[in-house]
C-alpha cells in the first residue's frame, strides 16, 4: 500500500470510530463514554508492549531507538511524523498529518470531542506501553494541533 492508501484506510476506521463514539455518548453520556474510551486505549497499549518489545530487540535500551521505532509505528498507521529530537533522555514527534484527525471529524464528532478523545487516548495507551518496557518513560501529548495544518507533537522522556 502506498501512504495515501495507508492514510486513507486509517482514516475511514476512525470516521466509523468516531461515529460509533459518538453515538455510544448521545446513549451514556460523554463522562462515561470518555472513561471507557480511557479503558480501552490502556488495555490496547498494554497489548502493544509485547511488540514493541519485539520490535526493540536485544540491543541496550535507549530513547533514541524507542523513538525511531514509534515513529515508524506512526508512519505504519498514516500519521505522517517527524522525529524532530532525539536524545538518550527525550524525543519529540512533530506529526503534521493524522488519519484519526481527519477521521474524527468525518465520524461527526466535534473539535472538542476530537481533542478529547487525543488527549485522553494517546496518554492512556502510550503510557501503559511504556510503562511494560519501563515504568521511568513517560509520555505526553506536548501540543494538541488547534487547525488542521498545525502539527501534533508528541514526547517521550525518562521521568
Amino acid at each position: 500500500m502506498t501512504e495515501e492508501q495507508i492514510f486513507q484506510a486509517t482514516r475511514k476506521v476512525y470516521a466509523l470510530y468516531g461515529a460509533f463514539f459518538k453515538a455510544v455518548a448521545q446513549e451514556l453520556g460523554m463522562e462515561k463514554t470518555l472513561a471507557l474510551h480511557v479503558r480501552a486505549h490502556e488495555e490496547q497499549g498494554v497489548t502493544s508492549a509485547k511488540s514493541l518489545k519485539e520490535k526493540m530487540g536485544d540491543e541496550k535500551f535507549d530513547l533514541q531507538k524507542l523513538g525511531s521505532v514509534l515513529q515508524q509505528s506512526n508512519l505504519s498507521v498514516g500519521i505522517a511524523s517527524e522525529l524532530a529530537h532525539a536524545t538518550s533522555e527525550s524525543a519529540l514527534f512533530s506529526n503534521s498529518r493524522c488519519p484519526m484527525y481527519d477521521g474524527y471529524r468525518m465520524g461527526g464528532l466535534n473539535d472538542e470531542t476530537a481533542e478529547a478523545l487525543c488527549q485522553k487516548g494517546a496518554p492512556a495507551k502510550l503510557g501503559a506501553m511504556l510503562k511494560q518496557i519501563d515504568p521511568g518513560i513517560t509520555y505526553r501529548l506536548k501540543h494538541y494541533r488547534t487547525k488542521p495544518e498545525e502539527a501534533c507533537e508528541e514526547e517521550i522522556s525518562h521521568a
